[in-house]
């Protein structure tokens, strides 16, 4: 039987050279896998584009009021199809995550998510929230912080400067937004020297 398998990880660890590694490998043993990603990802526009500058182009912009299911229904009438692969899979909305569970149950496809556990204010994303409780296989991707400590947590910067407060989603390295992972530790000694400097400006 097919599963449903949620990858997360903090930004740096990998995800998205994984999803094409993933691919790669799929289509080396003669096996079909296709790429979706959310139509909120902006990121590479049609294209999922990992850190080091790796790129392929995805099958399917998924958009908020999509049916997945439906959509992997007709693409299965067409071509053969072993496995999806979903790029910035936080973004999901949570009935996009149960139609993913129907595409594993009923059309026995495998289905592999990639993505963020938590915002920058270390609240779920809707899409990890519901991968958590839906996926049969669940898998932490590791990479590490400035201290040497595994980081978990992702810290937003605008113009260079951390932020802790703003809208849940503001894509990588649109609008000056970039995002530095971090421990839990060296994030929350962050926090504490944004407030020390707030109450105590210099």
């Amino acid at each position: 039987m097919a599963k449903l398998y949620f990858r997360y990880g903090a930004m740096g660890c990998g995800k998205t050279r994984d999803i094409i590694k993933v691919w790669y490998n799929y289509k080396e043993k003669g096996k079909n896998a296709i790429i979706i990603k959310p139509g909120i990802d902006t990121k590479g526009n049609d294209k999922i584009v990992s850190r080091d500058n790796s790129e392929l182009n995805t099958d399917y912009i998924i958009k908020s009021n999509d049916n997945i299911y439906d959509i992997i229904s007709k693409h299965k009438l067409k071509y053969n199809l072993d496995c999806i692969l979903v790029d910035e899979a936080q973004f999901l909305e949570r009935h996009h995550v149960e139609e993913l569970t129907d595409i594993c149950d009923d059309l026995d496809i495998t289905v592999m998510c990639y993505g963020l556990r938590a915002d920058f204010l270390d609240n779920l994303f809707p899409g990890s929230a519901a991968l958590f409780a839906y996926a049969d296989v669940i898998e932490e991707m590791k990479t590490i912080c400035e201290c040497m400590d595994g980081a978990t947590r992702n810290v937003r910067f605008v113009n260079g400067q951390p932020v802790f407060e703003g809208e849940q989603v503001a894509i990588d390295g649109e609008d000056k937004v970039t995002y530095v992972s971090m421990c839990r530790s060296c994030r929350k000694k962050l926090v504490r020297k944004m407030n020390k400097d707030r109450l105590y400006p210099r």
